[in-house]
């Protein structure tokens, strides 16, 4: 064997090994879950009058930077930080949708929460449309949320609403940010329950 075939093969060699060696250390990724509320943390508001209520969780839009699989903290006032190892298990808008629904049914006892699409011909009592203007994280430990949200019923859509307000995260972790999130949204559908509690169905 002369000296260029010894060389080729003890390159070929080095870059398998090599290869090999960064594939051991590539971190898995983690998935997270946002989390609707507990039988236990719900106080259900009355409900003026004997009626039940269909209330249907319609649009729900997100800024596209916020509106992906890998999760994103604020890290400055101009700058993010997105993660390749730490994730949503679905998108988050799906996720939300399904967290406002059961929150609400949760709190209003008394109403029927239903998420869109729903069939052809169904129609709600009311409609609750929502647009997240933030949704986020910072690394300074506190989870931002502001949303826009209407309630259409069988007349014009109410004015809009806005909600904003912070959350202290526990933690600088991935799982403290999903946590903080899922409290987020529970602080919002609180509110959103008082309103249309005093919203009429007919």
């Amino acid at each position: 064997m002369n000296r260029l075939s010894l060389w080729t093969v003890a390159f070929s060699c080095a870059l398998i090994i090599g290869f090999s060696g960064c594939r051991s250390f590539t971190p898995s990724v983690t998935y997270y879950l946002l989390n609707p509320m507990t039988a236990g943390q719900a106080s259900p508001a009355e409900a003026e009058g004997e009626r039940i209520m269909i209330v249907g969780i319609g649009q729900m839009e997100l800024p596209g930077y916020i509106n992906r699989v890998q999760m994103v903290r604020r890290t400055g006032q101009n700058q993010l930080e997105v993660s390749s190892f730490h994730r949503w298990a679905d998108y988050p808008d799906r996720m939300i949708q399904r967290v406002i629904s059961e929150n609400l049914q949760l709190l209003m006892a008394d109403a029927r929460v239903t998420s869109a699409p729903w069939p052809a011909g169904f129609k709600p009592d009311v409609t609750v449309d929502f647009s997240f203007l933030e949704l986020i994280g910072t690394t300074e430990k506190t989870m931002l949320l502001s949303v826009l949200w209407t309630i259409t019923g069988k007349g014009d859509p109410s004015p809009f609403h806005r909600t904003t307000l912070s959350e202290a995260m526990t933690g600088t972790g991935y799982e403290d940010l999903a946590a903080a999130h899922s409290r987020a949204l529970e602080a919002l559908c609180r509110e959103v329950a008082d309103t249309l509690n005093g919203f009429p169905a007919q």
